[in-house]
């Protein structure tokens, strides 16, 4: 009968113990902070060299170009596609590119940066123009619509546009936090460059979310079907690809240009002058 009793007495209070401790555990400030920092690895970031082309090229293949939106809407293989190798490559010329190595060597993300003037775009309509597979010619009119939608550099009155234009996480470092800490250096980059104005093109269901952590400001936003190319959209409107594309901006304040929020108060006139 005692040792009963000291049951009845001994176990409520193990138990209120055990709750105390998890709620402690989950809602005090150590323990949100061991939640936010929990396997997490140590990634080195570095810049894209001449002789890391190839690797960069390969990784953007392999993990970038099948998530793309495009791409996944038309079924495209552009794996072996040598205009792609070109254009990739024509990018990572610049030296706006870092890429993220785990402990072990292994790299596991990248995130290509791309100063652009008003004549890309044009550039790169004409060099889609010659291309003979017409995957690539959409592709490659595609992101050259895109990136000219909206014209930023006449909206902020800026000779050249920083864009973050491919990022990318292996699967097995994901959601580590690696893509917010790839854009915001690759922002911090642009920024000590001299570079006011910062874009990012969100598609994806998850790349706005990274944007928004970067402190980037959405100031345009408009289904993708609303995206033509010569003859026709590239997205059906039907499509269940048709998602929303997201413009985001982190921009300095510049005497003679507006800022962020003055842009996006006119977003829907910018939508308006899409098409």
């Amino acid at each position: 009968m005692v040792l009963l009793g000291l049951a009845k007495f001994v176990v409520p209070t193990i138990a209120r113990s055990c709750r105390y401790a998890a709620v402690k555990r989950c809602y005090s400030v150590f323990g949100i902070q061991d939640l936010i920092t929990q396997d997490k690895s140590d990634f080195q970031l570095e810049q894209v060299r001449v002789d890391q082309q190839e690797l960069a090229v390969d990784l953007l293949k392999q993990h970038y170009l099948p998530e793309h939106v495009l791409v996944r809407a038309r079924h495209m293989d552009l794996t072996d596609d040598r205009a792609i190798d070109e254009y990739l490559v024509s990018l990572l010329k610049q030296g706006n590119t870092i890429y993220a190595r785990a402990d072990d060597g292994r790299v596991a993300g990248i995130c290509v940066g791309f100063a652009s003037s008003p004549v890309d775009p044009r550039n790169l309509r004409n060099y889609a123009f010659y291309r003979q597979d017409p995957n690539t010619k959409d592709f490659l009119y595609f992101t050259a619509k895109l990136q000219e939608t909206p014209n930023l550099w006449e909206t902020f009155k800026q000779q050249k546009i920083f864009e973050i234009k491919m990022m990318t996480v292996v699967p097995e470092f994901r959601r580590l936090g690696l893509a917010t800490t790839l854009v915001e250096a690759l922002k911090t980059q642009a920024h000590d460059q001299g570079f006011s104005v910062v874009r990012m093109d969100c598609m994806n269901p998850y790349d706005y979310k990274v944007a928004e952590r970067c402190m980037l400001h959405c100031v345009v936003r408009f289904p993708l079907h609303r995206l033509r190319g010569p003859t026709a959209p590239f997205v059906k409107r039907s499509s269940r690809h048709n998602c929303c594309v997201r413009v985001y901006v982190a921009a300095r304040p510049q005497p003679d240009a507006p800022d962020v929020k003055e842009v996006r108060e006119k977003s829907r006139e910018l939508e308006n002058l899409i098409e």
